[in-house]
């Protein structure tokens, strides 16, 4: 049983220049990557965005709720570097701060086996993971992160294939000025971990303030670590609610 460090914030600014963030820490333990910490970059270039660790969508603004709908990838073992890490998330904050309200499911490959679990988090606190739900690849699953009033807010995620659910009540404080839809490399033990050999799979039916996101392409965040793109998000599809996620990593 190993204890994995930490989910991260990602902050970036919309301007052409990369801006620093500082990743807070969190903690769970198990076989998962159960969050993210350690210093990275995220950058503006080419009218899209490049991260060490996040790969998808957001948003900035004023949110006070976000809501997705995705398939659970099925992650398999890749050539080398045997542990591999991976979360599917919906957010809010963390894009241009280091706040974070968020809830998803992990998908990780480690110790020769696919591993996959729902979780709940709000930083600093240590990720929580959800025993009551079970999660398998090609499941369908609905998230949100909506404010109820004042600094209560509330966090749901529901099994869509096996009619498992969960929300809670928790208090956060942060500023609510990104929303996120995030395919995610997790780290271990304070450092961000390779990403794993996921399949293709897609966010879907995303809200943010109880109304379409209107996703551009400008808002894109690909995956890059050591030069090499391993996560890439597609353009937004035809409603501008969705959008696809390919593993392109070469091993």
């Amino acid at each position: 049983m190993g204890i994995k460090t930490l989910r991260s914030v990602a902050v970036a600014g919309l301007a052409a220049c990369a801006v620093f963030a500082v990743l807070p820490a969190a903690a769970a333990t198990g076989t998962m990557a159960a969050a993210n910490s350690s210093n990275h970059v995220i950058s503006h270039s080419k009218n899209a965005f490049q991260s060490s660790n996040w790969s998808g969508y957001a948003e900035t603004g004023s949110f006070t709720t976000a809501v997705g709908n995705w398939t659970v990838p099925t992650v398999s073992r890749t050539s080398n570097t045997p542990n591999r890490f991976s979360s599917q998330w919906v957010g809010i904050d963390g894009f241009n701060n280091q706040n974070l309200i968020q809830t998803g499911t992990e998908a990780d490959f480690t110790n020769g086996s696919a591993h996959y679990l729902a979780w709940w988090e709000i930083l600093p606190a240590p990720e929580t993971v959800i025993p009551s739900i079970t999660v398998h690849p090609g499941n369908s699953m609905t998230a949100s992160v909506t404010k109820v009033s004042g600094t209560t807010w509330r966090i749901s995620i529901r099994n869509n294939s096996t009619g498992q659910s969960f929300t809670i009540n928790r208090t956060y404080r942060g500023a609510g000025t990104s929303a996120e839809w995030i395919e995610e490399a997790t780290s271990v033990n304070g450092q961000i971990g390779p990403p794993a050999k996921f399949s293709t799979f897609s966010f879907s039916n995303l809200t943010s303030n109880n109304a379409n996101p209107n996703l551009n392409a400008n808002e894109e965040i690909f995956l890059v670590q050591n030069g090499t793109t391993f996560s890439t998000p597609s353009a937004p599809n035809s409603a501008h609610n969705g959008f696809s996620v390919t593993y392109t990593g070469t091993n």
